[in-house]
């Protein structure tokens, strides 16, 4: 996962417009590991981070990621993109409670593009609830851990089309 990211963020840093990154690392806790860095600078944060293990806390990583956007430019688009293995799972009322932070970033004009890694063939409780509820255009991009990097180049198209 950590070499799909820094993949996509240096395909993304090498385009001729203004960007920044942020990183919100999560799972049971959430932690704001960096605010509107440039792409190398996001690229060395994220080799510093450490597999954490725990829930899934889409409520907490939501808030936080929309949090660090809120001082970004504003003639520049925001976009938040969610890689994650599961449906929240915490805090109490999870599902409800993401989905109101998710319906709050995108109302504040923030782009949501959710990435489930598991198994793709399979139509999970999970991906409906990513689409339906979190997702800005009802897309979830769906592959297992050997499969991301086939992911790149559609996430590159989409986050290039939506800036």
């Amino acid at each position: 996962m950590l070499k799909f990211t820094r993949d996509l963020i240096t395909s993304l840093g090498e385009l001729p417009t203004d960007q920044d990154f942020s990183f919100v690392h999560f799972a049971s806790n959430v932690e704001v590991a960096s605010t509107l860095d440039s792409a190398k600078q996001a690229v060395k944060t994220l080799n510093q981070l450490k597999y954490t293990g725990g829930k899934t806390n889409l409520v907490g990583a939501i808030d936080s990621c929309q949090t660090t956007l809120a001082n970004s430019p504003l003639d520049r688009t925001n976009l938040m993109l969610i890689i994650t293995d599961g449906a929240p799972s915490v805090p109490e009322d999870p599902a409800a409670k993401a989905t109101a932070a998710a319906t709050d970033a995108k109302t504040a004009g923030t782009f949501i593009i959710p990435v489930l890694i598991e198994e793709p063939s399979y139509q999970t409780a999970e991906k409906r609830f990513l689409e339906n509820n979190i997702s800005s255009d009802g897309q979830v991009f769906v592959a297992d851990f050997d499969g991301l990097s086939s992911l790149q180049d559609v996430l590159f198209e989409q986050v290039t089309c939506q800036a």
